[in-house]
């Protein structure tokens, strides 16, 4: 990748709202578009819908990141990524709609599995059924868990270092210890 297309996050601020906001309503604009709503009311309820988002994850997640993802220093999107004990949640990732499909979403993914692995930690997310990035999920190696209704969970582990899978010697080294 050319430098100055470099994916970079950075923490969103109090500035990056109007984005923000914008953002999200381009990712609710086909499903609310056979509504035939005056603009003024549609801005109105995507408004609402936005501060009940973001209020909703701040109150399950506290402390959980928000971030904009950039590409040549301009804001193309946003991933808000909340950590436990066990895992790391992709609550949203979000690209503005000329973007999507050119890779930036896995880059920050594998960003995201990069880090949990690191911390032995899962990936966990969640994704409306019909949404066609779950497909890419699928090509990350997410798969699903529990019943899918009109979300389907889905999860990312790391691959757990085996006994089999090191050299003969590490593996021998290890029953030592634990004799």
């Amino acid at each position: 990748m050319n430098p100055d297309e470099a994916i970079t996050l950075r923490d969103a601020q109090p500035a990056d709202r109007a984005f923000l906001l914008a953002l999200y309503a381009s990712t609710r604009a086909d499903e609310f578009a056979h509504l035939g709503w005056p603009a003024e009311m549609a801005q109105a309820f995507m408004k609402m819908q936005f501060e009940a988002q973001r209020g909703e994850y701040e109150r399950r997640h506290p402390g959980a990141a928000c971030q904009i993802i950039e590409q040549k220093r301009c804001p193309v999107g946003r991933l808000w990524v909340a950590q436990d004990t066990r895992s790391l949640t992709v609550l949203d990732i979000s690209l503005v709609a000329d973007l999507r499909g050119q890779g930036i979403g896995t880059h920050c993914l594998q960003r995201v599995q990069r880090r949990a692995a690191a911390a032995g930690l899962d990936v966990e997310l969640q994704v409306v059924v019909d949404n066609p990035a779950r497909r890419l999920y699928r090509r990350l190696g997410f798969r699903d868990i529990g019943e899918a209704g009109v979300r389907q969970a889905m999860v990312w582990s790391p691959v757990p270092a085996t006994p089999s899978a090191l050299p003969a010697h590490h593996s021998e080294e290890m029953h030592h210890e634990q004799a």
